[in-house]
C-alpha cells in the first residue's frame, strides 16, 4: 500500500465496531491517523494498540454531531500533522423498530451521526483539500441506504442520503483532485446489531467480515471509485430493480427473507428494552 504510506488520515467512530477494522488496515498501509470517537477508554485502547505498532497517531474525543468537537477535531489535526489528505466519515447510529414506535430523539439523532456530521465535517475541510488540489473523502454508508431497510426506514434513510449525497458531490469535485466515494456494506458479522443479538442473516444474502468492509476503504483510496459495495452475494440486480420497480423489490426482499430477517431483529432489540 505504498500509495498511502505517510498520507494524513481522519478516521470517525474510530473506538469500537468497523471504525478499530479500518484503523487497524489504514495503520498496515502507512497512514498517519487521527482516531476520533465519544468514547474515551475505547479511543485510548485503540490508540494504545496501534502506537505500539509504531504508528503516528492522535486521538481526540469527538461527537461528530456537535460544531465545537468538528471544530476541533480538525484542528488538531492541522495543528499536529500541517494537513490531511484523507477524511473517513465512518462514526454511526443505528436502531432497528417499527418506527411508528421509535422515539423522536433516536430520528434526530441518527439524522445528525449519519448524515448532517459527515456532511459539515466534509464541509469544513474541503476548501483546504481543494487548495492543496488533492484529498479524498470516504464515507461508510450502507447498502440499506440503496435498497431500503423495513423496520430501519430512519437508518436507511439517512444511510440513502449520505450514499446519494456522496455520488453527488463526487460528481462535482471531478477534475479537482478531491475524491468522493462511498462503501455500502450489507450485512456485517461481528458488528452492531450482530454483535449483539448473535443473528445470522439469509443464506440468500449472506454477510461479510468486517475485514471485507476495510479493504473496501483501501480500495476506494486506491482505484477512486465512486461507490463500492460490500456483500458477498450479488445484489446489484436487487438494486437495479428497486430503481426500476420499488414494488417489485419488495416482493423480492420478502421472498429472500429479508422481511422477517428484520422484522425478527426488530423484535428482539424491543424485548431487550423491556425492564
Amino acid at each position: 500500500m505504498a500509495f498511502l504510506n505517510g498520507r494524513i488520515v481522519i478516521l470517525t467512530g474510530a473506538s469500537r465496531g468497523l471504525g478499530v477494522v479500518i484503523a487497524r488496515a489504514l495503520a498496515d498501509a502507512g497512514t498517519a491517523l487521527v482516531l476520533a470517537a465519544r468514547s474515551r477508554e475505547q479511543l485510548d485502547s485503540v490508540a494504545a494498540e496501534l502506537t505500539g505498532h509504531g504508528v503516528r497517531l492522535l486521538s481526540v474525543i469527538c461527537d461528530v454531531t456537535r460544531e465545537h468537537d468538528r471544530d476541533l477535531l480538525l484542528q488538531r489535526s492541522l495543528d499536529s500533522f500541517g494537513r490531511v489528505d484523507v477524511l473517513v466519515n465512518n462514526a454511526g447510529a443505528e436502531e432497528l423498530c417499527a418506527y411508528a414506535e421509535q422515539d423522536p430523539a433516536m430520528v434526530t439523532r441518527m439524522i445528525e451521526t449519519n448524515l448532517l456530521a459527515p456532511m459539515l465535517l466534509s464541509r469544513a475541510l474541503l476548501p483546504r483539500m481543494l487548495a492543496q488540489h488533492s484529498g479524498h473523502i470516504v464515507n461508510i454508508a450502507s447498502l440499506a441506504g440503496r435498497t431500503g431497510m423495513p423496520f430501519g426506514a430512519a437508518y436507511a434513510g439517512s444511510k440513502g442520503g449520505l450514499a446519494e449525497w456522496s455520488i453527488s458531490l463526487a460528481a462535482e469535485l471531478a477534475g479537482s483532485g478531491v475524491a468522493v466515494s462511498v462503501i455500502c456494506p450489507g450485512f456485517v458479522s461481528g458488528t452492531g446489531m450482530f454483535a449483539r443479538k448473535h443473528a445470522t442473516p439469509p443464506r440468500t444474502l449472506g454477510a461479510s467480515r468486517p475485514e471485507d468492509v476495510a479493504n473496501a476503504v483501501l480500495n476506494a483510496l486506491r482505484t477512486g471509485r465512486v461507490e463500492i459495495v460490500v456483500n458477498p452475494k450479488p445484489v446489484r440486480l436487487l438494486m437495479a430493480l428497486k430503481a426500476l420497480s420499488p414494488d417489485l423489490a419488495l416482493k423480492l426482499a420478502r421472498r429472500l427473507g429479508l422481511m422477517a430477517f428484520l422484522r425478527q431483529l426488530a423484535r428482539a432489540a424491543h424485548e431487550e428494552k423491556q425492564p
